[in-house]
């Protein structure tokens, strides 16, 4: 089955691997408003508290950016190392003075 796309929204994946233990992603994408930025570890079931999924992420909302663009902000995390993305793209956004919220998030997801 093909998804609808109803809205030209980008979504770019910058890192996706998975193995025995869990699947862990990096991921851009945008919204109407919003252009976030992601990292999430999803465990198998039996390994660290499986069903435990974690998101950390940053949020900027597009009428903040002071003109930096999706393609420039995708192009900056590209760049950089991927253990040093949150870091380096936090001190890009205060560097520019570019308000955005930021936190770890955690769930269960009892399906796994």
């Amino acid at each position: 089955m093909e998804q609808l796309e109803l809205f030209d929204y980008r979504k770019d994946y910058l890192f996706d691997n998975k193995n025995q233990i869990a699947h862990w992603y990096d991921i851009l994408q945008e919204t109407k408003d919003t252009i976030s930025y992601a990292e999430h570890i999803d465990p198998n079931k039996g390994y660290a508290i499986a069903g435990m999924e974690y998101e950390e992420y940053v949020d900027v909302k597009k009428d903040r950016l002071n003109g930096l663009t999706y393609d420039q902000i995708l192009t900056y995390l590209k760049s950089t190392k991927k253990e040093d993305r949150l870091k380096k793209y936090k001190a890009l956004l205060k560097f520019l003075k570019i308000p955005f919220e930021a936190d770890l998030f955690t769930w269960h997801n009892s399906d796994l």
